[in-house]
């Protein structure tokens, strides 16, 4: 959709088919009750790309930001340990022991150089840092942000940023800190100010200083599809589920490809240019006829399960102080729950006064029933919960997030070598380059404008 809203700004006309009732994919907000459940994003980054779709949309108003201080705890043998995101936390933290600290603290002081070949991201950790860093520390944020096993996940595939450090610096500090402050002579010639602008005065390392601000909607995240699916009106055709496409050749001798659409009803619609917003496995199906070798390559690409049970507790059942962001589990302490947000606590607008919301992902292929139990069970021991909850809504997807795992770059490479040679073919989501909110608007901004020029001088 964000790239249907771009082409209608550069007055270039678009049909969206969807083919469900609602815009959004997994990004949805459950309102009743009271309650805001979220299905997808609990409290997303908003990097300059998601701004500029937010004032576009005149949402700005509607915006609550995250506490970017809010504690985040890692789960260790039964208990919440603050989660180390300075060099203090590190040194005073009980997940990892004084030689790994020491190995963490003093990276910048040593040169390593990374393998020609990718790595994983498991392999990295261990001959960086050791296996205790890789299990307590980088496997539970892993897990929480991609859903991805460290084990599977490529280096150059998923932190490309991290292996031209070490390739170019020898270090990753000596890297990240070259980095920061070329942003920040970039920030000086254009006149923006740079993030973590509090803390930059000092030359401190912090993991979460140049990241972009936390936050969401005042009714959720389901706002941000919402308000577009109401600018794209009439564009948007519901309900219209696309079984194929095919390649048709010009009968006026044009070097320009024509797309033939078959929907599910029946219909078929006709197409100069094709943008496929879907799952890559979706784009494979779609694809499987008239592109093989392209949909070879998407149907190769891995996506990892979830499970999101959002429960909603009387505050005066849950024991726990509920104060900060919420938790993480390490894949060793053998839990099915991945993380657990405390969203009342980020938002208190989101459940009414004496009550909270808790939303935990899973990694689970169990029924929604099973992974239900498991994770309130889990949650319960965890955070002293007393009772039943008031009200939950889960939601489970087989198919959630695509995993960069090793040879992802090198597929990614192959897909876009393929697209440039079919130009009136353009391919948007988060399993090429970037999976996060921010990603997908760049990417989504870049193909409207790569639409644009092609079609300038030509009648819309």
């Amino acid at each position: 959709m964000v790239c249907a809203h771009r082409l209608k700004k550069l007055g270039i006309r678009c049909v969206v088919l969807e083919r469900s009732e609602r815009a959004g994919g997994v990004i949805a907000t459950i309102r009743r009750n009271g309650y805001l459940f979220e299905t997808g994003p609990q409290c997303p980054r908003f990097p300059t790309s998601v701004w500029q779709l937010v004032h576009e949309l005149n949402l700005e108003g509607k915006f609550v930001a995250g506490d970017p201080k809010a504690k985040r705890y890692i789960f260790r043998h039964g208990r919440l340990q603050p989660a180390p995101f300075s060099p203090k936390g590190l040194v005073t933290t009980r997940l990892v022991g004084a030689g790994s600290k020491f190995r963490i603290l003093t990276e910048a002081l040593r040169s390593s150089q990374p393998p020609i070949q990718e790595e994983s991201l498991a392999e990295f950790v261990h001959r960086k840092f050791g296996e205790e860093v890789l299990d307590n520390l980088v496997d539970p944020i892993i897990s929480t942000i991609f859903l991805g096993d460290a084990c599977k996940m490529g280096m150059k595939s998923a932190f490309p940023a991290l292996v031209e450090w070490e390739r170019s610096q020898g270090s990753l500090v000596r890297g990240a800190l070259r980095a920061r402050k070329s942003k920040r002579e970039v920030h000086a010639s254009d006149g923006s100010p740079p993030r973590g602008k509090e803390r930059a005065k000092n030359n401190a390392l912090y993991v979460t200083d140049e990241l972009p601000s936390l936050g969401s909607f005042t009714s959720g995240m389901g706002t941000l599809p919402e308000k577009l699916a109401e600018e794209l009106q009439p564009e948007i055709r519901y309900q219209a589920g696309v079984t194929g496409v095919s390649l048709l050749q010009n009968t006026n001798g044009s070097s320009n490809a024509n797309w033939q659409i078959d929907l599910a009803n029946g219909e078929k619609l006709t197409t100069e240019n094709l943008t496929l917003a879907v799952p890559a496995f979706v784009a494979a199906q779609l694809l499987a006829n008239a592109l093989p070798q392209l949909a070879s390559h998407l149907k190769a690409i891995e996506y990892a399960p979830m499970c999101v049970v959002s429960s909603a507790y009387d505050r005066s059942k849950v024991a726990n102080s509920l104060d900060g962001f919420g938790f993480m589990v390490p894949r060793r302490e053998g839990l099915q729950t991945i993380c657990t947000f405390w969203n009342s606590s980020l938002f208190p607008q989101r459940a009414p006064g004496d009550k909270v919301i808790l939303a935990s992902f899973a990694r689970s292929s169990a029924s929604e029933e099973d992974c239900t139990q498991t994770v309130e069970a889990e949650n319960a021991k965890t955070l002293g919960i007393t009772g039943g909850p008031v009200d939950r809504v889960v939601w489970k997807e087989p198919q959630a997030l695509p995993q960069y795992n090793v040879g992802h770059a090198q597929r990614v490479t192959e897909i876009e070598g393929v697209l440039r040679a079919l130009p009136s073919l353009h391919v948007v989501g988060n399993f090429l380059r970037g999976r996060s909110i921010g990603d997908c608007v760049e990417l989504a901004f870049r193909v409207a404008g790569d639409l644009h020029s092609q079609l300038q001088g030509k009648v819309i």
